[in-house]
């Protein structure tokens, strides 16, 4: 009985649906979350950036502050709920990978033979034919599915030929390819979500400022520079700086939309405000572990997705008998874009054979 109620829950999890519903209720707290300033760490220990970043808050909302605070509007991403539903579509996700892998291993690299009599009731393109029983019959029929591009596999029984012909056999495996992506998303948005953070940094001229946030790295403000155009305007500007790492500096320059990386950590030049003793400059620094993994799930997905709708798995089985008869069978993952006009034609080359 318990092993019962494990198969069924776990066939549960791999079923599309949930996934479906899954995804759905993570992008709407998603969403939602988008609406309020999330708090991504904790700041224990660290004050001022704790009050800095309440009064922002008080500013933004006002009396609500409190009431939204209490609610957890502020840490959605960190919920339980949240974290907990992100396992469980993982969970989800997985399931329905290693549910479909065999099934999709098998049909990108093994071609069965024998066509099951199910296959003629139920294939969405069946057809028959009476032709000339000749010798070579079979042989003529497998060289024209090979020149519309099927990779032919041939078994001969008792008093029949079956031709098993299938196209774009490896587009199967995109499918596992687009749940790994889904994984690595996962993982990704996670990694960023409890490990990652974001930092304000305002440095007042040739003064240093520590990044904090555990990474032990100082930020200093080395000198400021303004390219302008000929009526005056501001053209373009860049900082210099300089990163110490323990004993260890590092110069860069930072200019607009050109940020600099050091040890996982980003910083990027926002804004700067000119004084008397110089220019103040404001720089963001980030660590999101979880970046990489996200763009190259999404290279993997948008790859994965290509493949499947680009080259579609497409099989044709036909069945010859001794007397001439043929019986032909064809279908096509989410039903290929004018194979039922292909199966026609070749069904009409089959009768011109």
């Amino acid at each position: 009985m318990r092993w019962s109620f494990l198969r069924r829950a776990w066939r549960w999890l791999g079923r599309t649906d949930v996934a479906a519903v899954l995804m759905v209720l993570v992008l709407l707290i998603v969403a939602f979350g988008s609406w309020f300033p999330q708090l991504t760490q904790d700041l224990p220990g660290d004050s001022e950036r704790l009050a800095r970043w309440e009064t922002d808050v008080v500013s933004r909302y006002g009396a609500l502050a409190g009431a939204l605070e209490r609610a957890g509007a502020f840490r959605i991403y960190r919920s339980p709920l949240f974290l907990a539903l992100l396992a469980f579509m993982g969970f989800a996700t997985l399931a329905c990978t290693l549910q479909r892998w065999q099934a999709k291993w098998t049909q990108a690299f093994h071609l069965p033979g024998q066509l099951p009599e199910a296959t003629l009731a139920t294939a969405p393109f069946t057809a028959a034919l009476v032709l000339a029983p000749e010798p070579d019959l079979p042989a003529r029929l497998r060289g024209s599915l090979e020149d519309h591009g099927f990779r032919v596999r041939s078994v001969r029984g008792e008093s029949n030929v079956t031709l098993r012909a299938g196209r774009h056999r490896l587009a199967s495996l995109a499918t596992l390819v687009d749940h790994f992506a889904l994984l690595l998303i996962l993982l990704g948005v996670v990694s960023s979500g409890l490990f990652g953070w974001r930092e304000d940094l305002t440095i007042a001229p040739r003064a240093t400022a520590e990044i904090g946030h555990g990474s032990h790295l100082t930020l200093h403000n080395g000198g400021f520079n303004i390219e302008r155009y000929p009526d005056g305007s501001v053209a373009a500007y860049e900082a210099d700086v300089v990163l110490v790492d323990g004993q260890q500096e590092v110069r860069r320059r930072v200019g607009v939309n050109e940020p600099v990386a050091y040890r996982g950590v980003s910083m990027y030049l926002q804004s700067y405000r000119e004084s008397e003793s110089g220019y103040s400059v404001t720089f963001l620094a980030v660590h999101d572990p979880g970046y990489g993994l996200v763009i190259a799930a999404g290279v993997l997905l948008l790859l994965g997705m290509a493949v499947s709708f680009g080259l579609p798995y497409s099989a044709i089985f036909a069945r010859v008998t001794a007397d001439g008869s043929v019986h032909v069978a064809g279908w096509a993952e989410r039903r290929a874009y004018n194979f039922g006009r292909e199966f026609a034609a070749l069904v009409e080359e089959f009768r011109q054979v």
